[in-house]
């Protein structure tokens, strides 16, 4: 009876409040921190007369902007393209680095193809959501395959994490699902799904 009466509506309340409040969190502190960067920057270059509330977002966001454009130009790019190679020589920055810039890749929609939503029948268990990040194996390893395979990472669920498996391209099945609707849903293991 004490359950029904006030351990629910607690847990009702929290599951409401709690993605709330940690999403406004992460904004929050994601543009604070965005502002105190810019607002450093505006001081060290001696232009403090421009600080205003928010004048350190504004920037950050502007140079976010610029760095965009910039990046359409190919003298830019190719600049890029040699820090970067340069970066990736020291073996913890090339982890890193790669780590992140692959994780963002996976999320940058020109790479359609490479993060084609898949099922993958597992045996008598049933059917995985996984992606496939890579048609092609290592050419290290494509002597090991008899048949074409492709790599599936399978996302695992309430966690940051999962794994890659080298699946036979045959075994797969794509499937019309978003790359972010089938993260959402494997992620939250099929609590996101909203039934209609």
């Amino acid at each position: 009876m004490l359950k029904k009466i006030l351990l629910k509506p607690l847990l009702k309340g929290a599951l409401i409040v709690v993605p709330i409040a940690a999403t406004l969190w992460l904004l929050w502190s994601s543009f604070k921190w965005l502002n105190n960067l810019g607002l450093k920057a505006l001081a060290a270059i001696k232009l403090d007369f421009l600080i205003f509330p928010g004048s350190g977002l504004v920037i950050m966001l502007v140079l976010l902007f610029l760095m965009g454009l910039l990046a359409r130009i190919s003298i830019v790019n190719w600049l890029y393209a040699r820090i970067e190679q340069a970066m990736l020589r020291f073996p913890l920055v090339k982890t890193l680095y790669g780590g992140i810039k692959d994780l963002a890749g996976m999320f940058d929609n020109k790479k359609g193809q490479s993060q084609q939503t898949v099922l993958v029948q597992l045996g008598q268990l049933g059917l995985a959501v996984g992606f496939i990040t890579n048609d092609q194996p290592p050419s290290t390893l494509q002597a090991c395959f008899d048949e074409p395979h492709v790599a599936v990472y399978f996302p695992m669920s309430y966690n940051v994490g999962g794994y890659t498996a080298f699946i036979p391209k045959s075994r797969t099945k794509s499937v019309d699902w978003s790359f972010e609707e089938a993260m959402r849903f494997s992620l939250t293991a099929g609590v996101s799904q909203v039934s209609k």
